[in-house]
């Protein structure tokens, strides 16, 4: 009788715990999808196949819809909804909803006090890089070139290459670093800048360890700090006659919020904070579309030919050194990284909060203050309404479009519209989008033009996939030098 009163004293604890956990949703809020498994919910399914579930979920109950995972309810936003909670980023805080998965800014914070919101980043990316594209684009190219060269070199014979992913990073690093920290640290500089720092930087958060970015700090500031400390100094001397150099660290030093006469600790921890959480974002974001649209070019022989003519004329009439106008000219090329955004979109992604008591959508759904709603971001990359009927198939032209006077039209991959949300929307849009597409179309261009590429199964590999985000594969590319 003891283990059966035992028994029977958990199964009520259990009852009774489930039934005050259990998710309360209200009259007009967006449909809970019915689960059969107490506390479980829909984890377990979202955990299994992501893709699956949420798109049988669209199709059964529409949009937004809601899950219980990990014990809380989380709204889901499709192709129609989406663009609602975008654009009303007064209310849907995305940052909070960030740190609450990857506590980015808290990390940041044990170095820099006072760091500055996300907000205070995109303006600086808006105007101090993507508005000066102009400025960067030689160095830009020199930097790229000088990293195929040192990490794939001249591939004289088929050579394969596995987890391309390490050493585009390492390139896509380069061009970072100058426009950062100028060209006198590139070299120095790189050795925190590379792909080890994303490695590190995740895993330190798992182990709640803080020795792979302290490290990278106390490289930051050796390096740096008498550089700092010389500009600040003719910054004082020179006072209006001093020219400010063309990279993002002068930037900062002439920043109300930076100027100081003393370069101590906390100082240098300020900056680092600063330039290492764009290096976060540039370098990985920028890293993850490159080696797709890798991917996507050499598993598709019927593509080569007219992108690498394409590339070969505006080598030839730029006599090899690229200008703003030229990378505008390479609308194969843009087409082709466009659908291989669209195509390797994450599941779903972009994370936010309702800050504000409730919200309605058009359609009169509603959700309650606190809510966490993410966007189901395939529902739109593959939407047959944005796409029509081939919108599972990779047709880089389909973003080309053709009228009856000759006259064609081109949205490139820097634009960003309701059915083409992978750089945000509204005033959540990516201020950086300008210069990773650019980074990028260099970078394919000068590969494109130096090799024949092609993947080492002879098809499209398809992505690795962790929960609901996309990574490109890790399988082989072959380089060989087209001379």
């Amino acid at each position: 009788m003891d283990y059966v009163e035992i028994f029977c004293l958990l199964f009520f604890v259990t009852f009774i715990f489930n039934l005050i956990k259990r998710p309360r949703i209200n009259a007009n809020e967006s449909p809970l999808v019915p689960y059969h498994i107490p506390f479980i919910g829909h984890t377990y399914s979202f955990l299994k196949d992501p893709e699956n579930c949420l798109r049988e979920c669209k199709e059964k109950y529409g949009e937004p819809f809601s899950l219980y995972i990990f014990g809380t309810v989380v709204t889901f936003t499709g192709s129609e909804t989406s663009t609602e909670v975008l654009k009303n980023s007064a209310i849907f805080d995305f940052h909070s909803a960030v740190d609450k998965i990857f506590p980015i800014s808290s990390v940041f914070r044990i170095f820099n006090k006072k760091f500055h919101s996300l907000e205070f980043t995109a303006r600086v990316v808006h105007e101090e890089i993507s508005s000066k594209l102009n400025l960067y684009f030689s160095r830009i190219q020199k930097e790229i070139l000088f990293g195929i060269e040192k990490y794939f070199g001249k591939c004289e014979e088929p050579k394969v290459f596995r987890n391309t992913s390490h050493m585009l990073s390492r390139i896509i690093a380069r061009p970072v670093a100058n426009i950062l920290l100028g060209e006198c640290l590139i070299t120095p500089m790189l050795s925190f800048i590379h792909r080890s720092f994303h490695t590190s930087f995740i895993t330190l958060l798992f182990k709640f360890g803080l020795v792979s970015i302290v490290g990278h700090r106390d490289t930051f500031v050796k390096r740096c700090k008498p550089i700092v400390e010389e500009r600040i100094h003719q910054r004082k001397k020179l006072g209006e006659k001093y020219i400010q150099k063309e990279d993002l660290l002068d930037f900062y030093l002439g920043d109300p919020h930076f100027k100081t006469d003393v370069v101590d600790d906390q100082y240098m921890d300020e900056l680092f904070g600063h330039l290492y959480w764009l290096v976060f974002v540039s370098i990985n974001a920028t890293t993850k579309a490159l080696g797709f649209a890798l991917f996507d070019y050499a598993g598709r022989p019927e593509l080569w030919d007219e992108i690498y003519e394409e590339q070969l004329k505006i080598h030839n009439e730029s006599n090899g050194i690229l200008s703003t106008e030229d990378v505008h000219k390479m609308v194969k090329l843009d087409c082709l990284i466009k659908e291989s955004l669209r195509c390797s979109t994450d599941i779903a992604a972009l994370p936010h909060i309702l800050t504000d008591n409730s919200f309605t959508f058009s359609n009169g759904a509603t959700i309650p203050k606190g809510r966490e709603v993410y966007v189901y971001m395939r529902d739109s990359a593959f939407n047959n309404n944005f796409f029509g009927e081939t919108s599972n198939e990779f047709q880089p032209k389909r973003h080309i479009t053709s009228y009856p006077n000759g006259k064609t039209i081109h949205l490139p991959a820097t634009k960003v519209d309701k059915s083409f949300i992978t750089f945000v929307g509204g005033k959540r849009a990516c201020p950086g989008r300008f210069f990773a597409i650019n980074e990028i179309k260099i970078a394919l261009h000068k590969l494109i033009l130096r090799y024949k590429i092609r993947t080492e199964s002879g098809k499209v590999d398809p992505a690795r996939i962790i929960l609901t985000l996309t990574y490109p594969s890790n399988s082989g590319l072959i380089f060989e030098n087209r001379n």
